[in-house]
């Protein structure tokens, strides 16, 4: 039997900036630390600077360093403080690049430092935070086990391998289950460097939750443990996942509430089961198997229209739904013959009766025997009834035939791991 639970996904998370952090038109000038006395022997130019490369020029041999200044935010990744020294090559030419998340548009800085034997430089060059915003046809995610920034939820050791479990599941089928619950139109990467955002697991009981702040940074955290319901499967993570993926852009207007779900079910035409109400109603409604619990992981077309496609094709069939249309079509027949031939069984049991009343009637009449008018009546009565006793013995036989293809049926039914109603 089928039986339905819920699974809540918290409000979205709000932090307001982080108190002290440097305007965004300040950064380009700030220095992290103060300035050590620079000498001209030591010639330095910073010949690029962008988010998340720079290029310097200055004397072979020496050794040189990078702190990198950006706005501070809430939620979360930010690039390295700092870059490793490296030793510039005979070309007088030395090139960096490092992992540049997604961080609000603002103004950062470089500050590099290099020396050699004869003295100390040190240079700094502003660069611009400018990105697009995200897209649900193109994005990267950094799947992590890294501890989510102000999280206050304690870590379990007991859930440890669940979750890094999960943790392979999101990064071996994020991608695909993205494109499907997109129905093949959106794109999602993988990445382990410069994410449009990042997807924190965490081996703790919580409520999943998509955080953005005021500062204008944001990020995912996903709690391998339900607070009500345990620990999930690793296939309902990844279907977790999606669905706060689904609120970087999803939902609002007036038929969403401020945490960015709907308001009220709406059945979508083309999704069946657990999808039937897309991916974007709060609570998530689950349905159970016996052991199983399966979660929506398909959008729904507001929902596709939320995430920003104006247009799009009717879901992809699910084979176990698909499977469950046919039987129940098929169980339906079934049944409907059964009804037709329980009801024609039941005739023939009353016409048997009237003929077996006739033909006692006719021996009572004549028991020394009978003229040959009522004889022939009484051989044609007795042929009327082993006849129809012949036909009714066939009908009972596919009519149990029939009962036992129905009870097969049902199994096969009661055996998908799906709702298809």
């Amino acid at each position: 039997m089928l039986a339905g639970v819920l699974v809540a996904c918290a409000p979205r998370g709000l932090a307001t900036a982080t108190p002290g952090a440097s305007a965004s038109a300040e950064l380009g000038s700030a220095e992290p630390t103060a300035s050590p006395s620079a000498t001209s022997a030591l010639r330095l130019a910073i010949t690029d600077s962008a988010y998340g490369s720079l290029a310097i020029q200055t004397s072979p041999g020496a050794s040189c360093s990078v702190d990198i200044v950006v706005v501070a935010t809430s939620f979360g990744e930010a690039p390295p403080p700092t870059l490793a020294a490296q030793t510039v090559p005979q070309t007088g030419v030395l090139r960096w690049t490092y992992a540049a998340p997604r961080i609000p548009n603002s103004n950062g800085a470089h500050w590099v430092t290099c020396q050699n034997a004869v003295g100390m430089a040190r240079e700094s060059k502003g660069f611009a935070v400018a990105r697009p915003p995200m897209i649900a046809s193109g994005l990267a995610v950094h799947v992590t086990t890294n501890p989510a920034p102000r999280d206050n939820e304690r870590p379990d050791p007991s859930l440890v391998p669940l979750r890094d479990a999960a943790l392979a599941k999101m990064r071996a089928t994020l991608a695909t289950e993205w494109k499907k619950a997109t129905r093949g139109l959106g794109a999602l990467q993988i990445v382990d460097t410069s994410a449009d955002i990042s997807i924190f697991v965490v081996a703790a009981r919580g409520t999943s939750v998509y955080r953005t702040s005021a500062d204008g940074s944001n990020d995912i955290v996903v709690y391998v443990s339900d607070p009500k319901f345990g620990p999930e499967t690793t296939d309902n993570l990844v279907a977790t996942a999606l669905h706060e993926l689904g609120h970087i852009w999803c939902c609002s207007g007036p038929d969403a509430g401020p945490d960015g779900h709907w308001l009220q079910l709406v059945r979508d035409p083309g999704l069946y089961g657990v999808d039937k109400y897309g991916l974007m109603t709060h609570p998530v409604t689950c349905i159970s198997f016996g052991a199983l619990l399966s979660c929506p992981n398909r959008f729904s077309d507001r929902e596709m229209r939320a995430l920003g496609f104006s247009s799009f094709p009717p879901p992809a069939a699910d084979p176990c739904v698909t499977q469950g249309i046919a039987l129940s079509r098929e169980l339906s027949s079934v049944e409907a013959q059964l009804a037709a031939s329980r009801a024609q069984i039941d005739a023939d049991k009353s016409t048997l009766a009237q003929l077996t009343s006739q033909i006692r009637a006719l021996e009572a009449e004549y028991p020394s025997g009978m003229p040959p008018t009522p004889y022939a009546q009484y051989q044609s009565l007795i042929a009327q009834y082993n006849k129809l006793v012949q036909d009714d013995n066939a009908r009972v036989d596919g009519y149990n035939a029939l009962v036992a293809h129905d009870q097969a049926l049902v199994q096969q039914v009661n055996a998908l791991l799906c709702d298809w109603t």
